[in-house]
C-alpha cells in the first residue's frame, strides 16, 4: 500500500472547503499529495474574459496545493460546463492515471450544483476504468495497477437537494490544523471576490469554519470533515483513512 492521495473537486476551491483539514493530517504522515480541479473557474468574474480568470484560479489553486507540499492538476473543462460524457470521462481518467493514486477523495454524488454532481459521477468511473489497459484516455498513459480507494466528502451545507442530511459515515477531526485550512482558502482570493458580486457575500473563511463546525458536531469534536466510503465491486473495503489518521477518527453518531 502506497501513501498517494489525489482530492478531484470541480472547482478551484471545493476541496479546501471540504477536505483540506484531512489532506493537512495526511501531509503530516508522510503521504504525497496531490489536489485536482475539473474545471478553472472560467465564468467567475464580472470584469475579466473567461480564459483571464482561469488563469488567476489557476494560479491561486497552485498556491493553495502548495501550502501543504502538494502537485495542482488542471483536468481541462469548463465551469458550468461539465458532463457525464466521453470528453470529460478521458479528462478525469488522465488526471487519475498521472498521479496513480491509492486514495481519492471527491464530491458526494448528490450536490447543489450539477457540476459537482457530474464531477462525482466522472471520478468514480475514473477511478475504475484508470486500471483499464484498453481504454483511451487520449494521451496513452498507463494504466494504474489497482482501483484507489474512493471516499465522497460531504456536501456543501451537509444536506442533499431536498434538505436531507448527507449520510456520511464517519469525521476527521481537524481541530489542530484549521489555521491551514484557512489559510489554503484564502489563497483563493479572486472567488471571494466573485462571491461578493454574485451573491452579495463576503464571508468567505467564516462560511469554511461554520460548515466545520457543523460537521464536527456529528462526530461530538470541535471541527471536523465528514465522509463516505465507497465500497461497490472492485473498490478496497478497508478503511485506510480510519487506519492513517486513527488519532483523528471518529464514526458519525447515529441519527
Amino acid at each position: 500500500m502506497g501513501k498517494r492521495v489525489l482530492a478531484f473537486g470541480c472547482h478551484p476551491d471545493d476541496i479546501e472547503f471540504m477536505a483540506a483539514g484531512t489532506l493537512a493530517l495526511l501531509s503530516a504522515r508522510g503521504w504525497d499529495l496531490h489536489l485536482a480541479t475539473m474545471t478553472g473557474g472560467e465564468v467567475g468574474s464580472a470584469e475579466l474574459k473567461s480564459r483571464e480568470i482561469r488563469a488567476v484560479r489557476l494560479k491561486e489553486a497552485e498556491e493553495s496545493a502548495a501550502i501543504l507540499g502538494a502537485a495542482y492538476h488542471y483536468a481541462g473543462g469548463c465551469d458550468l460546463q461539465v458532463r457525464y460524457d466521453d470528453h470529460y470521462q478521458q479528462l478525469a481518467v488522465r488526471v487519475v492515471r498521472e498521479v496513480a493514486p491509492d486514495v481519492i477523495l471527491t464530491h458526494f454524488p448528490t450536490d447543489y450544483l450539477l457540476d459537482h454532481e457530474e464531477t462525482s459521477r466522472l471520478v468514480r468511473n475514473a477511478a475504475f476504468i484508470a486500471s483499464v489497459p484498453l481504454y483511451d484516455d487520449g494521451l496513452s498513459l498507463p494504466a494504474i495497477k489497482s482501483i484507489p480507494y474512493l471516499y465522497y466528502w460531504n456536501a456543501f451545507g451537509g444536506t442533499d437537494n431536498f434538505g436531507r442530511p448527507i449520510p456520511v459515515s464517519f469525521g476527521i477531526e481537524i481541530t489542530s490544523v484549521m489555521e491551514t485550512k484557512r489559510r489554503m482558502l484564502e489563497a483563493h482570493a479572486s472567488q471571494r471576490d466573485w462571491l461578493k458580486y454574485i451573491n452579495n457575500f463576503d464571508k468567505y473563511a467564516e462560511e469554511m469554519l461554520t460548515m466545520s463546525r457543523k460537521q464536527g458536531e456529528l462526530i461530538g469534536r470541535e471541527y471536523a470533515e465528514c465522509f463516505v466510503q465507497h465500497v461497490g465491486s472492485g473498490h478496497p473495503v478497508g478503511n485506510i483513512l480510519a487506519r492513517e489518521l486513527e488519532d483523528h477518527f471518529v464514526r458519525c453518531r447515529p441519527g
